[in-house]
């Protein structure tokens, strides 16, 4: 009897041993497919894939003219969402009729297909005098550049100055190909003697 019992403890034994080793693999696989996947997601989304110092980026139209020039100090590229971040931006758009506008910011974020461009912190926009219309400077903590509408706007206070008129309202939107800029709601202005200009 116990013959016969002890080449079925010995299979029993084997058996519990072979699934504990593959328990124990499979359980290693997985620890080790998570660790590689989490490390690869953390690279991804906290290291950049590179870095461009003093850049210009000039987008040209069909018949090889530039419409709009962007130049930075330092642009940095995360692929995680494909996004850029720049310091000291400056936008240039041109237009075949008009002088260009500029717009320039401390930093600003780029999204994935480069369509749109968020400025932050100190953005002025320079709009220079055509026609019968003076040099116009807006200000404002945040600015949209829709790339493709040729649109800059905004859902802050901006303040915009042209010759000795002085424009506070909160949103705003300027179109670069019409040279125009409205602001949207509680819009203030104040007139400037030519004294208060010159300082």
């Amino acid at each position: 009897m116990m013959d016969d019992f002890r080449p079925r403890l010995s299979a029993v034994t084997a058996l519990g041993f072979m699934l504990l080793v593959a328990g124990g693999s499979f359980w290693m696989l997985q620890k080790s497919s998570e660790t590689n996947e989490n490390a690869a997601t953390r690279l991804k989304t906290t290291e950049p894939d590179y870095t461009i110092d003093k850049f210009r980026y000039t987008s040209t139209g069909e018949r090889g003219r530039p419409e709009y020039q962007v130049e930075g100090e330092r642009l940095i590229h995360y692929p995680d969402q494909d996004h850029i971040t720049v310091q000291q931006l400056r936008v240039t758009a041109f237009s075949p009729r008009r002088p260009p506008m500029k717009i320039r910011s401390d930093s600003a974020k780029i999204n994935s297909d480069r369509t749109e461009l968020h400025l932050y912190d100190n953005v002025i926009l320079q709009r220079p005098s055509a026609d019968n219309a003076g040099e116009l400077v807006a200000t404002s903590d945040y600015m949209l550049i829709l790339t493709e509408q040729d649109i800059v706007k905004t859902d802050r206070l901006v303040e915009a100055k042209e010759g000795r008129t002085v424009l506070r309202g909160t949103g705003m939107t300027a179109d670069s190909s019409k040279q125009t800029l409205a602001l949207h709601s509680q819009v203030s202005a104040r007139y400037m003697a030519p004294e208060q200009v010159k300082r």
